[in-house]
């Protein structure tokens, strides 16, 4: 499980930031994690919340995910395609929001029906924001 590790560098990340701007608590952490990214978010959510009771700074804090758009682009026309993404998910939820799954998707180009399509974007992970006092 890799989320482990990536979890670990974003509360270093947010460790570092909420001391440069001298923060006593961090309530929120949002960042977007692209649906071509290999992560999975369930785990990530839970790696968070596991390893956050580890820091004081950030015991209470929320995890926020966004899920950016898949981006498709058509190997006979050269047409992006964007799939819709977009759902947030928030840690301590009762009902966790389950992302879809953009590699297993039936499309076809709208242009020339191509149904040859391949992934160009949406690999990214990246803290947007984080709230803290």
């Amino acid at each position: 499980m890799h989320e482990v590790s990536l979890v670990q560098g974003l509360i270093s990340q947010v460790k570092e930031e909420a001391r440069r701007h001298n923060a006593t608590k961090v309530e929120r952490v949002v960042v977007q994690i692209g649906p071509f990214s290999g992560v999975v978010l369930e785990s990530f959510t839970f790696a968070f919340d596991a390893l956050k009771k580890e820091e004081p700074l950030l015991a209470g804090a929320f995890l926020t995910i966004k899920t950016s758009k898949a981006i498709y682009k058509c190997t006979n026309c050269g047409k992006e395609l964007e799939k819709e993404g977009g759902e947030e998910a928030t840690s301590h939820q009762d009902a966790f929001t389950t992302h879809f799954s953009p590699l297993f998707q039936e499309i076809r180009c709208p242009e020339c029906k191509e149904g040859l399509l391949y992934p160009s974007g949406g690999d990214e992970i990246i803290l947007l924001r984080i709230e803290m006092e």
